[in-house]
Order: structure tokens, then C-alpha cells, then sequence
């Protein structure tokens, strides 16, 4: 069985939680950017005050679909750490499948090969110039 290449030191952090870490920083300065910057222009106090509230669940469930995926990515990371060992448990299992067939089928062709094989053999001690029986 090949052993598990591990993987590079620091993979984990560049590829799982730095551009977790990137992309939660960059929704939240987008945030605060739209609302720090509705209050600029010859917007009206009413559409300031829509907009915030159109605004305020947009964020709401922004935040609530990136806690989602971190448990998401969090999950395929204890998944992939996992893996190896239940992988593993599924290969000894069809090794011991591949050995109790190879067993079998050896049993249940001895009596048509074994046969042959004498026969052969008693062909090659004895040898006859004619022979009634064909063997191949």
C-alpha cells in the first residue's frame, strides 16, 4: 500500500483560511463603506434612511452565508483529514474479498485443469505416435 504524501507545511493556512480571512475582511470594509458613504450627496433623509434599512439584511444574511461557509470549508478540511483512514479500512476489506475469490475459483477449476494436466504429463512419459485422444 503507497503511504499518504503529506501535504506542504503551511498549505492549510494559504489555501483554507488566508482567503477565508481575505474575503471576510473585504465584505466587511465593503459594509462599512456603504454606510459610511450613504450619508454623502443630495440624497434626501428618507432615501438615507431606506437604503440603510434595504441595506441592514443585506448584511444580515451576507454574514449569516459566510458563517455557512466557513462550516462548510471547515467540514471538507475534517472530511479530507479523515479520508486515509477510511479509505485504508476499504482496502484491507477487498483484499480479504480478492484472496476468498482467487481461493474459490482455484477450487472450482482444480477438477477440470488437474485432469488435463496427468494426462499431459502421462503424454510426455509415454509418448505414442497415435493416439486416440486429442489433448490440447
Amino acid at each position: 500500500m503507497e503511504k499518504r504524501k503529506e501535504p506542504a507545511a503551511g498549505s492549510g493556512f494559504w489555501q483554507i483560511i488566508f482567503p477565508t480571512i481575505i474575503g471576510t475582511i473585504v465584505i466587511l470594509l465593503v459594509c462599512v463603506w456603504v454606510v459610511i458613504d450613504v450619508g454623502a450627496g443630495n440624497i434626501t433623509r428618507f432615501a438615507e434612511l431606506s437604503t440603510v434599512l434595504l441595506v441592514i439584511p443585506v448584511l444580515f444574511f451576507s454574514l449569516i452565508f459566510l458563517f455557512v461557509l466557513g462550516a462548510l470549508i471547515y467540514l471538507v478540511v475534517r472530511l479530507i483529514h479523515g479520508l486515509p483512514s477510511i479509505t485504508s479500512r476499504i482496502l484491507e476489506f477487498l483484499e480479504k474479498v480478492r484472496e476468498v475469490v482467487g481461493k474459490i475459483s482455484d477450487f472450482v477449476v482444480k477438477p477440470v485443469i488437474q485432469p488435463t494436466a496427468i494426462l499431459r504429463g502421462i503424454r510426455e512419459v509415454l509418448p505414442r505416435k497415435k493416439s486416440r485422444y486429442k489433448i490440447e
